[in-house]
């Protein structure tokens, strides 16, 4: 595993979350706008809302805003999100299908719980089921396609997935450094093991910027629903 690697034993030290930032609402990203519209990528059945992704309002609120400053320097340039919240149920379900691949060529738990974790959250800290992690590019609106990033967004087939990786070329890089300068500016969490995720309010989140707590907490779908907002921005 990759040293830089957020691991799951420093995320079971944030083991509050604060209640009352945890009632917020979630709301569906748009499928087409100027700024931040979200794409499903059908690497993996984890579809929730028909063609929508939803995330924390607090989430899609932030991502307008590193939108806005990106366009100031580059007006062809939208977010484009391609994954958000996940249903437990599917959290799970993908853990334990690699961890009933794995679990024999371990002896050591914990060794086992971080080499999953590199592949899949494991499900008590995950942060696509709080609703405040997201799966992000960005993407040109003239030529009609995201930026290249060496690999294809949620492509996990290779290292190259990594946000430091010595197979990618100089452009590949820039891309990479100007989507994470954007987003951390924002106050967004990154992930080294995918150049693509970004978290706030998440276990996560408060890991990397030193917080006792977090914000959100995991959310089953079914008071997901409760909480979508179908208010337009």
């Amino acid at each position: 595993m990759n040293n830089t690697f957020v691991k799951y034993k420093d995320l079971l030290t944030i083991k509050d979350y604060n209640k009352e930032t945890d009632k917020e609402e979630f709301v569906l990203i748009p499928l087409e706008d100027e700024l931040v519209f979200g794409r499903y990528q059908k690497s993996r059945n984890m579809l929730e809302y028909g063609q929508q992704i939803a995330i924390r309002k607090t989430v899609y609120n932030m991502l307008i805003e590193v939108a806005k400053k990106l366009k100031l320097s580059y007006p062809n340039y939208k977010l484009i999100v391609a994954f958000g919240y996940r249903d437990m149920k599917k959290q799970k379900k993908f853990f334990n299908e690699i961890l009933e691949k794995v679990k024999d060529k371990f002896d050591d738990e914990m060794e086992m719980l971080e080499y999953i974790h590199e592949k899949i959250a494991v499900p008590e800290v995950s942060g696509h089921t709080t609703g405040g992690a997201v799966d992000v590019a960005i993407y040109d609106s003239q030529e009609n396609k995201m930026l290249d990033y060496g690999t294809d967004i949620l492509d996990y087939n290779t290292n190259k997935c990594y946000y430091i990786s010595d197979e990618i070329t100089e452009t590949e890089r820039e891309n990479r450094e100007l989507l994470r300068n954007i987003m951390v500016n924002e106050g967004f969490a990154p992930y080294d093991g995918e150049w693509w995720h970004f978290s706030y309010g998440d276990k996560e989140w408060a890991f990397y910027y030193h917080k006792k707590e977090a914000l959100y907490n995991q959310v089953d779908a079914e008071r997901v629903f409760n909480k979508v907002s179908d208010k337009k921005f």
